[in-house]
């Protein structure tokens, strides 16, 4: 089953395109989501694609590119679940990890899943990739994306891969992955007031 969703979790942006997202994944393996910071698509989308049966029985690995933000993502959507890390929902980062037999939803660094990918090309266990944060680029994470395609094309016509972004130009990396939507999701626009302060005499 998946996890519930915190109080306000539905009026995040990112729950208004999330089936989206799954009908790409269904329809072409691949999808790219462009969504801006703070509208959810770290803490909405990996739960989501677990509860949608879309990973059947294996685990979804999402990479993400530091070693805190792994740790607190984890944390806080265990939390949501009313579990404890390391038991649905967990993470393994350099020298520190929190995973179990149970573990379906987890979050590691850039190096843990390079490593892994060429220690175990096929990724047996895994059903789904998720590249959390790309538009910070760096090595591993381009790495990432290659070795996946390449596992993709060549060993695992079955293996889901999300690639989200908050400020990535989404059209040269889906046309890289073609065939591969991009989905975009609009963040809220919040009134401000702007008041002035008489300069002191």
């Amino acid at each position: 089953s998946g996890a519930p969703m915190t109080a306000d979790a539905g009026s995040l942006p990112v729950a208004g395109v999330l089936g989206e997202v799954e009908d790409a994944l269904r329809a072409t393996r691949r999808v790219v989501l462009v969504a801006p910071p703070g509208s959810g698509k770290t803490t909405l989308v990996p739960p989501a694609l677990l509860a949608s049966g879309l990973a059947g029985d294996g685990e979804i690995v999402v990479l993400q590119p530091r070693r805190a933000a792994a740790r607190a993502i984890a944390r806080h959507i265990a939390k949501t679940r009313g579990e404890r890390v390391g038991e649905t929902v967990g993470y393994q980062v350099r020298f520190d990890r929190r995973v179990g037999p149970r573990t379906r939803l987890r979050f590691v660094t850039e190096g843990v899943l390079t490593r892994r990918l060429q220690s175990d090309p096929e990724l047996r266990g895994v059903s789904v990739v998720v590249l959390d944060e790309f538009h910070e680029r760096s090595l591993h994470a381009d790495l990432a994306l290659a070795l996946v395609r390449e596992v993709q094309d060549a060993l695992r016509d079955d293996l889901l891969l999300v690639v989200m972004s908050a400020t990535l130009d989404a059209a040269p990396l889906a046309e890289w992955l073609a065939p591969c939507p991009v989905v975009r999701c609009h963040g809220r626009a919040y009134p401000v007031d702007v008041g002035y302060v008489a300069a002191a005499s």
